[in-house]
């Protein structure tokens, strides 16, 4: 009995064995495309709490001691995610050296400067979008 189930188990794994080597010799632009979309829905996850930290950024004054804190610990959440993504952190590099700066020395951060960082850290995360989405698309053209 154990000799049959072991020849059956032995049968099934080169059964799937086979299927592997098949899809990767004549299924990889495929399979490429399904991880690349994979990728791509990552890369628009963060870009979208990204942006839902820039909203709740962008709601508080920096002006006012009350809210400055609560900008300041918005501000590090955005820096941390920005140096945990590669992708990020190598197109935002400069972004990120200003909002080292206002972490460090917060009373150099004014409402004006804050909303000149919201804005540029949107734009920077709308060009990263189209950049994904037309990679995307164009990988999907080939």
């Amino acid at each position: 009995m154990e000799k049959i189930i072991s020849i059956t188990s032995n049968i099934f794994t080169i059964f799937a064995s086979g299927i592997a080597i098949y899809l990767f010799l004549f299924q990889r632009d495929k399979i490429s495309n399904a991880i690349n979309l994979l990728l791509n829905y990552s890369t628009q996850l963060t870009l979208s709490e990204l942006k839902s930290k820039l909203e709740r950024l962008n709601s508080y004054n920096a002006n006012a001691k009350a809210q400055n804190e609560e900008v300041i610990n918005i501000l590090h959440e955005i820096e941390g995610q920005i140096k945990g993504n590669k992708l990020l952190k190598s197109n935002l590099e400069n972004t990120m050296n200003t909002i080292s700066k206002y972490i460090e020395n917060p009373i150099k951060l004014t409402e004006p400067r804050k909303r000149s960082l919201v804005h540029e850290l949107r734009e920077s995360i709308r060009n990263l979008d189209m950049n994904s989405f037309n990679k995307l698309v164009n990988k999907n053209q080939k």
